[in-house]
């Protein structure tokens, strides 16, 4: 089963209204939590949480990842992690993060992991002109140009390495972040590509959709003209779905069973004449 027309009639009527492009996607808000959960739904990920419940579980098709969302979750909206399987991670975002940044990790568990190596956060941050600092434990801080955003890897002189934090806050002063507005945090077993996808996808530069009465505008953030935007975001969501069909796991071929052999010392009965 894949998204109906129904559900995709009821996301294009949500979307049917004025809105902009805005830019940094870091600043655009929360954005509409359906545009992970079609995405792997599409992709073959089943629902097994209570359809009367507001909060979500989802399972990918092999059982080995489940994301959660709890619109009401005070330390996190959305958690992603393994099952409980060797190499266990996990990866939390609060829920005022932008949907497209959360989407940076979903849609790559959805596509096979890459033959080669990732690039590292530093490596696509400094590329994007962020600035990176490090301190005597090895810990890094990288900063986004308008200083709105930071991400720590956190290093323990006792325990190692404590994995990715990436923050955005209107302030982040000598006593810690002043008016967060989103965070996230990866342990440190993640893996690589998916850190990698994330710091691709709040980094870049492209613009993304918000209705008008959905964007806090701020000295940071720019907003394009105003126009309607569903027509637009219901396309941009078809295309979405059709990319996420293309990464479900193809059903397994039913399998030949050949004829048990006959017992030893016991002659094949012959066909009656």
């Amino acid at each position: 089963m894949t998204i109906s027309e129904r559900q995709l009639s009821v996301f294009a009527a949500d979307h049917d209204k004025l809105g902009s492009a805005v830019s940094p996607r870091y600043l655009a808000g929360p954005g509409d939590p359906r545009h992970i959960t079609h995405a792997l739904r599409a992709a073959g990920w089943t629902n097994t949480s209570d359809p009367l419940h507001p909060a979500i579980t989802m399972t990918s098709p092999d059982h080995g990842r489940r994301l959660d969302l709890n619109p009401a979750g005070q330390h996190y909206g959305w958690k992603i992690s393994t099952e409980f399987v060797p190499g266990y991670w996990s990866a939390t975002f609060s829920v005022t993060t932008p949907v497209e940044i959360v989407a940076g990790l979903t849609d790559a568990l959805t596509r096979p992991a890459p033959d080669e190596a990732a690039p590292t956060v530093v490596e696509i941050l400094t590329a994007r002109g962020w600035a990176h600092t490090s301190d005597d434990t090895d810990s890094q801080t990288l900063a986004s140009p308008d200083g709105i955003v930071q991400a720590v890897l956190r290093v323990s002189t006792l325990l190692g390495v404590r994995g990715w934090e990436f923050e955005a806050a209107r302030h982040h002063g000598e006593y810690g972040p002043e008016g967060t507005q989103w965070r996230a945090y990866f342990d440190e077993d993640t893996p690589a590509h998916l850190l990698a996808s994330v710091a691709d996808a709040f980094s870049t530069p492209t613009a993304v959709l918000r209705g008008r009465f959905k964007i806090d505008e701020g000295p940071h953030l720019a907003v394009g003209p105003e126009f309607a935007i569903g027509a637009e975001v219901l396309a941009a969501h078809k295309v979405r779905l059709a990319q996420a069909r293309r990464c479900r796991p193809r059903p397994a071929p039913p399998s030949v069973h050949a004829p048990a052999p006959a017992p030893p010392g016991r002659t094949p009965a012959r066909p009656a004449r």
